[in-house]
């Protein structure tokens, strides 16, 4: 092989190896999605029902993750927080918003599972859920 091919296959071979490490590391920093689907009674009436998919949220150390909230009334709100007095892997220990919300400052050194609450609020009527989140090895 020439010197000019020799450069030509290394410089090729380099820059996919860039593209495929790029792709990793942008997917492991997507972070995790829950998505949390729930009925609201209708004009106070009926049930409130919720299904949550996945209950235990597991993400690498340093990853985001976002609740987003699948529902039949525009009037909802989600509420993502620590239990009282329990251990949170996030900076915020209180995320909220209306359809989605986020946690993206994991404290350094947070592995390990927590219990934590979401409120989902329809109007004046609301439900508590105590899924759990798993924090891994690795980083984000």
């Amino acid at each position: 092989m020439n010197p000019r091919g020799f450069v030509l296959v290394v410089s090729v071979t380099l820059f996919a190896f860039v593209i495929v490490a790029f792709g990793a590391s942008s997917a492991s920093a997507q972070g995790k999605e829950a998505v949390i689907t729930a009925k609201c009674p209708n004009d106070g009436k009926g049930p409130f029902n919720f299904h949550m998919n996945p209950w235990d949220v597991e993400v690498l150390q340093g990853e985001p993750t976002e609740w987003i909230l699948n529902t039949n009334s525009e009037d909802t709100r989600i509420v993502i927080e620590a239990k009282e007095g329990g251990e949170w892997p996030y900076a915020e220990r209180k995320h909220e918003g209306n359809g989605r919300t986020g946690a993206t400052s994991m404290k350094p050194d947070a592995e390990g599972v927590y219990e934590y609450n979401i409120t989902i609020y329809c109007g004046d009527q609301k439900i508590v859920i105590d899924p759990r989140i798993k924090v891994g090895g690795g980083s984000g």
